[in-house]
């Protein structure tokens, strides 16, 4: 039996200290002074198998067991105040011809669009989160699926972290 590897390359964007500016009215965005509310610390991981496996640092085979790990803190804050909330992720073949294909899997909420095949993000904790899925390619020809998504940091609210519930699957 043969396997085609691919290579995962991974991307985090900017962490967003206050929630995306679609969602909020201008009028209820507010300024945080940078010397009270520092940018966080963040780790992106892909791991083999789950969150304790260890670091995925070169080519997987396509069926293997994948973890994608989140992870969030503030050094001298007081991370009980925060939480993460994982949403808008989407795919890639990294192609560099300007015809890269972008499929979004996971939605703004941190819910999948194909939840046959792929769960939604899970919550470990206030600032961290992951997701399990079994390696693939977009395509024959493809050896690298790039996986990007953004990372909210969101104030909790009355001690608790508010992030939205997704559909529950049949």
């Amino acid at each position: 039996m043969s396997f085609k590897s691919i290579s995962v390359f991974v991307v985090i964007l900017g962490v967003q200290s206050t929630s995306t500016i679609d969602l909020f009215p201008a009028s209820d965005i507010i300024e945080l002074p940078v010397g009270r509310f520092p940018e966080p610390d963040c780790e992106y991981s892909v791991r083999h198998r789950s969150r304790d496996g260890p670091r995925v640092t070169g080519k997987v085979d396509i069926g293997d067991l994948l973890y994608h790990s989140w992870k969030c803190q503030y050094k001298s804050q007081k991370n009980y105040l925060f939480c993460i909330i994982i949403g808008s992720c989407t795919i890639s073949d990294g192609s560099q011809s300007g015809e890269e294909r972008k499929i979004k899997i996971i939605d703004d909420d941190g819910c999948s669009v194909f939840p046959t095949i792929l769960p939604d993000v899970e919550y470990i904790g206030d600032l961290s989160a992951g997701i399990k899925v079994h390696a693939f390619s977009l395509d024959v020809d493809t050896t690298a699926v790039h996986f990007t998504c953004n990372v909210r940091m969101v104030f909790k609210e009355n001690g608790h972290c508010q992030r939205p519930k997704c559909p529950i699957k049949k």
